[in-house]
């Protein structure tokens, strides 16, 4: 059955928000890491996503806890979205600009990509793994240049950050079949709220909220309500409406408009290294996904 068009175009729309949402990340966690640990950002967010999803959950009538076959699934996309993910993320742009990142993020849909065809057993052509290994190369040569002749930490931690990604994509996908991605992803965010809020409770003694910036009580409020929560909302309800296939392709966009806000917020330059690698990952990951579908 062919969608309707106007149901197509309201998904393109939602699908540019959610793509918009995820593309703040970056420049949010890079602030967000000047007054905050790497486990204050991620135990945070947790627990503000945690609070929208119980809302969410509460507000549409879907409050069932789903079943026992999807609890392992649940949490694992909860651990790579929510715990591996923005905790990487965190530790890397502690040493390195948000420009760096948004070049290395470009490798999540090949990440993806690569974990569903180990999970399933697809066995995609030549083309895929060619793709694949075009956009890693761009990737590894960026950050040998960035990192002035050699690879550095925080570009083990992004490789792991976007491993979290990929995974936590695979298994919240298959979940989100059966159950919506929303519900899938407020449940996520519940299970792991009490085990995030302990490690908050515990460092209130010694936290000293008035030496807080501004700018960062923003980014952590950005990370936990528009990053995490909002931005999928609007991206699963965006790939229900415009189709995966089409969606998906949105979030391609994604390093390239992360580079323009770390050059726009934050002042960083964008070298034509990092244009040219990142516009080769994009094409990269274009026929890494055209080839495996």
């Amino acid at each position: 059955m062919t969608t309707p068009v106007p149901a197509r175009s309201a998904g393109v729309v939602l699908g540019i928000l959610g793509m918009l949402g995820f593309s703040g990340t970056l420049v949010t966690t890079r602030v967000a890491v000047t007054d905050f640990t790497p486990l204050d950002i991620t135990c945070a967010r947790i627990v503000i996503a945690g609070g929208l999803g119980a809302a969410f959950l509460f507000l549409t009538d879907q409050r069932a806890p789903p079943e026992r076959r999807f609890l392992l699934p649940i949490l694992v996309m909860g651990l790579g979205l929510a715990v591996g993910y923005p905790f990487f993320l965190a530790m890397a742009l502690e040493t390195v600009p948000a420009v760096h990142g948004a070049v290395v993020t470009g490798l999540a849909p090949a990440a993806t990509a690569i974990i569903a065809v180990l999970r399933t057993g697809e066995r995609p052509p030549l083309a895929f793994w060619i793709a694949c290994l075009t956009g890693f190369c761009a990737v590894l040569y960026f950050a040998y240049v960035a990192g002035g002749g050699h690879l550095s930490l925080a570009d083990g931690w992004l490789f792991l950050g976007m491993l979290s990604l990929g995974i936590a994509y695979v298994e919240g996908g298959r979940v989100s079949r059966e159950l919506g991605g929303s519900v899938t992803l407020s449940w996520a965010m519940l299970f792991l709220t009490p085990f995030a809020t302990l490690p908050l409770v515990i460092g209130l003694d010694a936290f000293d909220a008035a030496a807080v910036s501004a700018a960062s009580w923003v980014s952590l409020a950005y990370l936990g309500i528009i990053s995490i929560f909002l931005a999928s909302v609007f991206w699963y309800r965006g790939l229900a409406l415009g189709g995966i296939a089409r969606i998906g392709q949105i979030n391609l966009l994604l390093p390239l408009t992360a580079l323009g806000w770390s050059a726009l917020f934050l002042g960083e330059q964008i070298t034509t290294t990092a244009i040219v690698c990142a516009i080769i990952v994009l094409a990269s990951m274009i026929m890494c996904l055209k080839s495996r579908s």
